[in-house]
């Protein structure tokens, strides 16, 4: 007996135009640049755990990450100084573990972390420059308030590498009231990185990056104890996917983002971490900027 292999068939041609509409739909998207002097960005990510510069916060349960963001362009040249910038942002951690709704308190609500933010930035060349101020809150007082100062170096070389980008950069924020790590002083950290980056421009575009962070303490940013700074924080390696979601220009451009981190923790963070010195994070997310 023969098997009738019209409806395989019938799948296939679906699956492809499918395929082919969603990259033709997807491709539209992103092809519509937003050129006026305000943009939003907003998302949602979802993990298993949630480490704040390799000190862990929560890894049980769900952890739910809402942001939302507002850039001012502020000034537009074409020589030296070619851009400021205004940022604004709200940024937020659910957490359904220990520290959210599972916690030990009567009072303890999911609503772990909300952290408003306002900085400027300077573009010189291939150079971005950013100034962020941002404090830190705990909703449901599982920490104390901290308060930041960050200043921030980043290189765009999209222009030198072609479709390659290794977009490397630099952080150091300094802790003006609070600590992040619950120590007896505030601290400075001191952050280096790059993120590779390339994507495939198949029928359904993606783009993978492979981000790379060095964490450091420059003075008091991880205390084992009072007194007792530890210099290296943490290292962390991470695969990172993007592909456009098509819903039409209107509604500005969605992507689907999701990625693994492995977090190799210095002798401090290990200890606050169960022991533990190794730690992968995966996330789940999507996003949308207009």
């Amino acid at each position: 007996m023969t098997a009738d292999r019209r409806p395989v068939r019938h799948a296939l041609v679906t699956i492809a135009v499918m395929t082919l509409a969603w990259g033709s739909l997807a491709s539209s998207a992103h092809a519509q640049a937003n050129n006026g002097k305000l943009s939003f960005s907003t998302g949602t990510d979802f993990s298993h755990a949630y480490f704040f510069r390799g000190i862990l916060q929560e890894r049980q349960g769900v952890v739910t990450q809402p942001y939302f963001d507002v850039s001012i362009n502020l000034f537009d040249g074409t020589q030296g100084l070619n851009s400021v910038s205004l940022n604004i942002g709200h940024w937020n951690s659910l957490h359904s573990g220990p520290t959210g709704t599972d916690g030990p308190a009567v009072n303890v609500g999911a609503w772990y972390e909300s952290d408003f933010y306002a900085g400027v930035g300077f573009g010189v060349d291939n150079l971005d420059f950013g100034v962020t101020y941002t404090s830190y809150l705990s909703p449901n007082d599982v920490f104390g308030t901290v308060k930041e100062l960050a200043l921030s170096l980043t290189v765009d070389d999209s222009a030198l590498l072609g479709s390659l980008t290794l977009s490397p950069h630099v952080l150091m924020a300094i802790e003006l009231d609070g600590q992040a790590d619950g120590g007896g002083s505030e601290g400075v950290y001191f952050e280096i990185g790059v993120e590779p980056g390339y994507t495939f421009e198949t029928v359904v575009p993606v783009s993978l990056t492979v981000p790379v962070t060095l964490g450091l303490s420059m003075s008091d940013y991880y205390e084992a104890s009072p007194g007792n700074d530890r210099a290296f924080g943490f290292v962390s390696l991470g695969v990172v996917g993007s592909t456009p979601i098509p819903v039409g220009d209107a509604y500005g451009s969605w992507d689907l983002i999701a990625g693994i981190h492995l977090l190799s923790l210095g002798d401090g963070l290990t200890t606050v971490n169960n022991g533990d010195k190794l730690q992968p994070v995966a996330t789940l997310g999507v996003g949308i900027s207009y």
